[in-house]
């Protein structure tokens, strides 16, 4: 066992985290600031797995970004506060990230930063043979493309600043000292070490809950809110953790754009209906509408990408240099688009479980309900009320999940250092660390024989259906709770023989303590709005309600709050 002392330590090495830990240290240099990562910090999560675009306001004016977005997007359930607060530094944001990884936003040849709006259409090619488009008003922010490497001069950056790295160490567990935060338990992923963080606060980073279902997402397993819920942080919109994309069963790679192509066995188009009007992105009625088409005996469900308006603008920003700029992304793409659609042996398109739990409530300086605990990124996405009725990012705005993470870290970090300036180091608890520790070990001493890998398909049988995470109905959810209840029992029987399959172990528990929150508070909401839809409630509610859900004394116990549209510019 080993035990190290920090002031302030970070859960997570992608691009949340790597944001709260160099705000942190260059707000307060005499703290010591210690980023703990699962894998290997500049390589983790998925922030350098996606497109590489990020939100910017540009020539929009931030407010008619407040005003869009909580009308069409998160309609009306948004914090509103947290919303204008974001917008307002998005441009920010950008010129932040370009300095910390060394210039690799793709600019002009002017020095300015190189932007295309989403859905934008080719009009042409200038004297270098690139790309043009015209800038349509459709919505009021633009994007910019960053190279895919760019974490890894971040952490660079950071290693400059004096922030520490310990790699290849995950965070299980958190401890406290009374209701505050003392440190955290985590284990080497190879040897099984365990290590005993002690520390004033305490910065989550860990991503969402992802369930394993997607590749791309693969790394979003839930360990840090599950580590939050059973601590005692309290949990809101839990019910919005499930966004799905479009997908091959032949190569399980996401398609963008397919509800403008979907088309039943019959050979009608029966996604471009939900495409009319403000469409930012896909949204839950396309799939949804998939799951009509499939029951009524319509299915399967078929893409004509070549009927997809969205095409030449994903050519050009993904695995191309016909507009911008990024010898690795379009590399990077380039052979896994290669590899992915060279084996697609057909036109038939899946909604594929994407997930994006993300219930951890934070206010506006991203604290949690426990003090000293603090959080950024996806695992809060949801219980910022930011984006409002909708799932993580990309949350029907894409790149905003570039943008929310390091918005979130820059926000997070700062006030975990003014929170750690004020306090003393906790005591740490060794009965804590021991209940820890014999909670992770179980597997390796349980006389199961029910491997990792076995058990987790049984978890993506309750969530991956459209008609109990998507389109919901009460007497589905009901039975989803049954099996889940049922597979909490169930997990006595799975064996750990190493470290990884004892973090298997956790992962499992993880999602069902994410699972079961998801379907609970999904039973709360009786309306359908934004991203949650309810075959058994289609309209909206009269009351725009947020639900919370938190840990009191072994029980999941839920709670409400009206929006409190008295303080708010925009009412329903």
């Amino acid at each position: 066992m080993s035990n190290i002392t920090t002031d302030i330590l970070v859960v997570g090495g992608s691009l949340a985290g790597l944001a709260a830990a160099i705000t942190a240290k260059e707000g307060n240099p005499d703290l010591d600031v210690l980023v703990v990562e699962k894998y290997t910090a500049g390589y983790a999560g998925k922030a350098n797995r996606g497109a590489g675009i990020m939100d910017m306001i540009g020539d929009s004016d931030p407010e008619d970004y407040v005003k869009y977005h909580t009308h069409y997007i998160g309609e009306y359930l948004n914090d509103q506060d947290a919303l204008r607060q974001y917008a307002n530094t998005l441009d920010e944001g950008v010129a932040l990230l370009d300095k910390w990884c060394g210039g690799k936003v793709d600019k002009n040849p002017d020095g300015s930063f190189k932007t295309l709006k989403w859905l934008a259409q080719i009009t042409g090619e200038d004297e270098n043979g690139k790309r043009t488009f015209d800038e349509p008003d459709h919505f009021p922010w633009t994007l910019v493309c960053i190279e895919l490497d760019y974490l890894l001069p971040i952490r660079r950056y950071a290693q400059k600043a004096g922030v520490k790295f310990i790699d290849r160490v995950g965070v299980v567990d958190l401890l406290k000292d009374g209701e505050r935060i003392a440190g955290a338990v985590g284990y080497n992923i190879d040897t099984e070490e365990q290590m005993v963080f002690s520390c004033k606060s305490v910065v989550l980073c860990t991503g969402s809950q992802n369930y394993r279902v997607m590749p791309m997402w693969s790394p979003g397993r839930g360990e840090g809110l599950a580590a939050a819920w059973r601590a005692g942080a309290q949990f809101r919109n839990c019910e919005f953790g499930s966004f799905y994309n479009w997908t091959s069963l032949d190569n399980f790679e996401s398609n963008m754009g397919v509800e403008f192509a979907l088309f039943n066995d019959k050979g009608v188009n029966v996604g471009e209906p939900h495409t009319r009007g403000e469409h930012p992105d896909v949204d839950a009625n396309s799939l949804a509408e998939c799951y009509k088409q499939v029951m009524a005996g319509n299915g399967p469900m078929h893409y004509h990408q070549h009927e997809n308006p969205l095409m030449p603008y994903l050519s050009s920003v993904l695995a191309s240099d016909s507009y911008f700029n990024r010898p690795y992304a379009d590399d990077f793409w380039g052979r896994l688009f290669f590899n992915a659609y060279s084996q697609q042996l057909s036109d038939v398109c899946v909604p594929g479980l994407i997930g994006e739990f993300s219930g951890l409530k934070v206010d506006h300086s991203f604290a949690t309900t426990i003090p000293g605990l603090f959080a950024a990124g996806d695992i809060c996405y949801g219980g910022s009320s930011t984006a409002g009725a909708v799932p993580p990012p990309p949350g029907r705005v894409r790149g905003s999940g570039l943008a929310f993470a390091q918005y979130s870290g820059r926000m997070a970090g700062p006030s975990a250092a003014a929170y750690a300036a004020g306090v003393d180091q906790g005591t740490v608890d060794q009965d804590q660390v021991k209940a820890i520790d014999d909670r992770f070990m179980a597997p390796k001493h349980s006389n199961g024989n029910v491997k990792v890998m076995e058990f987790i398909p049984e978890i993506h049988k309750v969530m991956q259906p459209l008609g109990n995470s998507l389109y919901r109905k009460e007497d589905r959810m009901e039975k989803a709770i049954e099996r889940i209840e049922q597979l909490k029992k169930d997990v006595a029987n799975v064996k750990a023989d190493d470290a990884h399959s004892l973090f298997g172990a956790n992962e499992i528990q993880s999602m069902l303590i994410c699972a079961e929150l998801f379907f609970r508070s999904s039973l709360l909401r009786k309306e359908s709005r934004g991203w949650f839809l309810r075959e058994d409630y289609p309209e909206k509610a009269e009351e725009v309600k947020w639900y919370t859900m938190q840990n009191i004394d072994g029980k999941m116990v839920s709670g409400e709050q009206k929006v409190p549209f008295e303080q708010y510019k925009y009412r329903p």
